[in-house]
């Protein structure tokens, strides 16, 4: 195991400094488990995740190695400042506040480490092939939707790794939402539209659909329609745009509502129930976080950071049942209730509002440009989503999240890296 564990680390070393678009594509692979055979988590020392870990750590190192280190654009300064401040205020407030050891406050602040992907992915800008990582990213969404396709109607055939028995888990949908967005540019302007193209983004739909996470599912759909119908040619939300896609979309209500037998009264059901809070898995949610919001009222204005299930605060927490959800503060399907424990109400203002600084200049007229407006779609999403799905302190949200900002970043015309002429051949080889 060691050996396996040398091996990742000098591959990913040698990529980082010698083959940077090779080292993102890598980076993206070992974040699916290298699409379900291989799990670098498995690398543990002394209670310690050496694969992720160092993986991340070897993605600074490797920044810090370039000549252009020093040279990350001044408009991005905030982000990478912000990235630094969450990571500190994280580890050293529990320390200070005497509820957890250093040690423990590292160990549970791995997810933060993610973040340092879009340092490394700023430095070497230059030197990273885009269409090279467009082409990954779109395969591996592929690949991941079929995973979900075909093991849901022949469950034999299904990565190890992803195979939960009675569900598959893959690592991660958020690789084909991303995917669903560099499609729709390219049915949008590309000259080379073909069936082809419709197809895989109806296997990329389907895989999200059989993920079986309704909040990107819908956003993704949403996000999509909206780029790819509401949007014009020239990126302008015109009254016909919007008229045609309020008339599609109630055709295509009242298609299913015809059609489809129950659903209406299924629909009905569902809402009614949301709305009376009856809604199990919205009820089951309310339980499971109860004890949370308990410790989130012991420090509302800037939380506990990141606090270790072994730590002390979680000695006086007292949580019901055994239930694996109740093991530890850290909670994955309540995003906003994740974040309110490790940064308070003050600072998760904070952090969306210095987010949205960056994530919505897509929408802006001066930096509006095809990959630009789908990327701050596909970023903007992510505040529904949080609800009921962490992406901002989660892998599965800030890997993708990072690569949507980085090609957002790149493409404003503020930091003159790609002219008119390139962008349009960009755009064709999406």
């Amino acid at each position: 195991m060691i050996g396996v564990l040398l091996v990742f680390y000098v591959v990913a070393f040698v990529l980082g400094i010698k083959r940077p678009t090779a080292f993102v594509i890598f980076y993206v692979l070992a974040s699916t488990k290298f699409l379900g055979f291989l799990d670098p988590s498995t690398f543990i020392f002394s209670g310690l995740e050496l694969g992720y870990f160092g993986l991340n750590l070897i993605a600074l190192l490797c920044a810090f190695f370039s000549k252009k280190w020093f040279l990350v654009p001044r408009v991005l300064f905030a982000y990478i400042f912000l990235i630094v401040l969450i990571l500190l205020h994280g580890i050293l407030k529990p320390v200070m506040d005497y509820n957890s050891s250093l040690i423990q406050a590292i160990m549970a602040s791995k997810e933060i480490w993610y973040y340092f992907l879009f340092f490394y992915l700023v430095v070497y800008r230059d030197d990273i092939n885009d269409e090279e990582l467009f082409k990954g990213i779109k395969t591996i969404g592929v690949y991941l939707s079929l995973v979900y396709v075909i093991g849901y109607f022949i469950p034999v055939i299904r990565p190890p790794l992803y195979d939960n028995v009675t569900y598959i888990r893959t690592f991660f949908p958020t690789y084909i939402s991303l995917a669903l967005f560099f499609y729709a540019i390219r049915l949008k302007f590309s000259n080379s539209r073909n069936l082809y193209d419709r197809v895989v983004v109806v296997i990329l739909f389907l895989g999200l659909f059989f993920a079986a996470h309704l909040s990107l599912t819908i956003m993704t759909l949403a996000g999509f329609v909206l780029y790819k119908y509401v949007y014009n040619i020239k990126l302008n939300v015109d009254r016909y745009s919007v008229k045609k896609f309020a008339f599609v979309v109630f055709v295509g209500v009242c298609m299913t509502i015809i059609f489809f037998e129950g659903f209406y009264d299924a629909a009905k059901l569902n809402i009614d129930q949301i709305i009376s809070g009856e809604d199990n898995a919205l009820s089951s949610r309310d339980v499971y976080n109860a004890f949370r919001w308990e410790v989130i009222e012991r420090s509302k204005s800037f939380g506990h950071g990141f606090i270790h299930q072994s730590s002390n605060l979680m000695k006086t927490v007292s949580t019901v049942g055994n239930n694996r959800f109740m093991e530890r503060l850290t909670v994955i399907d309540s995003g906003y209730v994740d974040m309110f424990l490790k940064f308070g109400y003050i600072g998760t203002a904070i952090i969306l509002l210095v987010m949205s600084r960056y994530y919505l200049l897509g929408f802006v007229k001066k930096h509006k440009n095809p990959l630009s407006l789908a990327m701050s779609i596909y970023l903007a999403q992510y505040y529904f989503i949080n609800y009921t799905w962490s992406v901002y302190t989660f892998a599965h949200g800030i890997i993708p999240g990072v690569i949507a900002l980085y090609l957002l970043a790149k493409n404003l015309q503020s930091w003159e890296v790609i002219k008119s002429e390139v962008r349009t051949q960009q755009i064709n080889g999406i």
